[in-house]
C-alpha cells in the first residue's frame, strides 16, 4: 500500500482532504503538513510514494525542486484551488506528474495520486530493449 503525504499551508483544506483520503481506505498511511520545509523529515520517516502539494506553494519556492532531487522516485500532485488547469510544460517544470482541485471527488483524487505512482516509475533498460526492438 501507499504512504501520502499533503502539503497545503489551509489547514481546513488539509484536514479535510487527509480524512476523506483516510476514509477512501485506499492507502496504508495518509499524512499532512502545512509546508514544504517540513516535509522532507516525513518523506524519509514514512517512506513517502507521493505528494500533493498545493500549487501556489510549489511554484513559489524551491523547494519542491530540491526534494524531487533527493527523491527522483517521488511522485508529485498539484492541488489547484480555484485557478483552472495548469498546462502540461508548467507540470513537468515543476516536477509534478498530475494535478487535481482541492474541490474534487475523493476517486478523482485517488486517480491522480494513482497516475503519480505509474508517472513515476522508470522503466529498465531490460524492459525497454524487450519491447523496443530495433531489428539488428
Amino acid at each position: 500500500m501507499t504512504t501520502v503525504l499533503i502539503i497545503d499551508s489551509d489547514k481546513d483544506s488539509r484536514l479535510a482532504l487527509e480524512a476523506q483520503l483516510i476514509a477512501s481506505n485506499q492507502f496504508e498511511r495518509v499524512l499532512s503538513c502545512p509546508g514544504l520545509q517540513t516535509a522532507e523529515a516525513s518523506i524519509d520517516a514514512y517512506e513517502v510514494k507521493v505528494m500533493l502539494v498545493d500549487a501556489e506553494q510549489a511554484s513559489q519556492s524551491p523547494l519542491l525542486q530540491h526534494i524531487k532531487a533527493n527523491n527522483p522516485e517521488l511522485g508529485v500532485v498539484l492541488l489547484q484551488g480555484k485557478t483552472g488547469v495548469i498546462d502540461s510544460a508548467t507540470l513537468l517544470e515543476l516536477g509534478a506528474h498530475a494535478q487535481t482541485s482541492r474541490l474534487a471527488a475523493p476517486m478523482e483524487i485517488i486517480v491522480s495520486v494513482a497516475k503519480a505512482l505509474v508517472g513515476r516509475l522508470k522503466p529498465g533498460k531490460r524492459i525497454l530493449e524487450k519491447f523496443l526492438k530495433d531489428g539488428k
